[in-house]
């Protein structure tokens, strides 16, 4: 900081301070993500327009408190899901909600990646229920693979906003030493399509993002780099574009300077993979541990999780656990878990 400071760069000792300093028009929120939503809230004060980093935010009720609050003081509120903004996501979402692929089916999400216990040893907030006095819960589905749900809500309908569940069943685990779940599956209805999710940081190695969508005329397989699209009696379809990991910030400033109409991921969108994730908590009801024997290979049981279209719980697992099914009503209920 001495070091900022000695080259003229102004250092403030927290963000209202910082606010109450500058003159700017917008503000980008990369805190650590118990902070979203307070530091989004003193923005949206101060008239500010805001990009904040995902998870938007940690609680569903809040963010949505804070979309109202955006909408009457008219001010855009982002979120950096990247994955939104990727030239093959816009192309698959249009091809999605012009029918080419029927009616939706399946929803199937697979995000299995390696996350070691430095990487949870790297912050005091990592792996957290709360942090300074408010909500945390850095797991799996809060953290690395909720730009992947995000994906999901997005093509897992054929209107242009994201779907919200209308009921959900999920299933948290954790091997690592942490107080959230690092493994995570869930199945839910969204509609139309019936989504099934799976993500772990336990693997060996960063193995596979991908979505696949399945419809009843076609079917479309996606990951971080291209969609490819095979529909009955056509042609395969492929969507191989450069990914901008900067569109969201892009998109936004030209939202501002009125050269957009509408954001690529706006926060009235993004609430919903947080209220996804509130309701999978609350059916999960707890997180039990599961020692790295008793997983055995994360990646081989996901896959066939996935295959199976199963819960962990359906898959045989000594200590796989049922749990509740929760409805759309009981979604924003969420305030802790019964192990807490």
């Amino acid at each position: 900081m001495a070091a900022l400071q000695e080259q003229g760069v102004p250092v403030y000792g927290d963000i209202i301070e910082m606010l109450d300093a500058v003159d700017v028009e917008a503000v980008v929120i990369a805190t650590p993500h118990p902070y979203h939503a307070p530091y989004t809230d003193a923005c949206l004060e101060r008239g500010l327009h805001v990009l904040c980093e995902k998870p938007f935010p940690i609680l569903a009720s809040d963010g949505m408190a804070l979309v109202e609050k955006a909408r009457q003081k008219k001010l855009f509120v982002g979120v950096d899901f990247q994955y939104a903004g990727y030239e093959h996501s816009l192309a698959l979402k249009d091809l999605i909600c012009n029918g080419d692929l029927g009616e939706l089916r399946e929803i199937i999400g697979v995000m299995e990646w390696k996350r070691t216990d430095e990487y949870y040893l790297r912050a005091d907030w990592a792996g957290k229920r709360t942090y300074d006095n408010l909500p945390c819960w850095d797991g799996v589905l809060m953290n690395q693979a909720v730009h992947l749900l995000n994906s999901s809500l997005q093509m897992g309908t054929r209107e242009r906003a994201r779907a919200i569940p209308e009921r959900l069943q999920a299933e948290m685990y954790r091997v690592h030493d942490i107080e959230c779940e690092d493994t995570a599956c869930l199945r839910a209805d969204l509609g139309e399509a019936t989504l099934h999710f799976y993500a772990t940081t336990c693997c060996d190695a960063d193995h596979r993002t991908t979505l696949d969508i399945i419809g009843t005329k076609g079917r479309a397989s996606w990951d971080l780099s291209k969609a490819v699209v095979q529909i009955e009696g056509k042609d395969e379809i492929v969507f191989d574009m450069p990914t901008d990991r900067n569109a969201i910030h892009s998109n936004l400033m030209q939202c501002i300077r009125g050269e957009a109409k509408e954001l690529l991921a706006p926060a009235s969108e993004s609430v919903k993979p947080t209220l996804t994730i509130n309701a999978a908590y609350l059916s999960s009801g707890s997180i039990p541990r599961v020692s790295w024997d008793e997983l055995g290979e994360a990646r081989s049981l996901l896959d066939q999780a996935a295959e199976e279209r199963k819960l962990l719980s359906e898959m045989g697992v000594s200590w796989g656990r049922s749990t509740e099914v929760v409805e759309q009503a009981d979604f924003t209920q969420f305030a802790g878990l019964d192990d807490d």
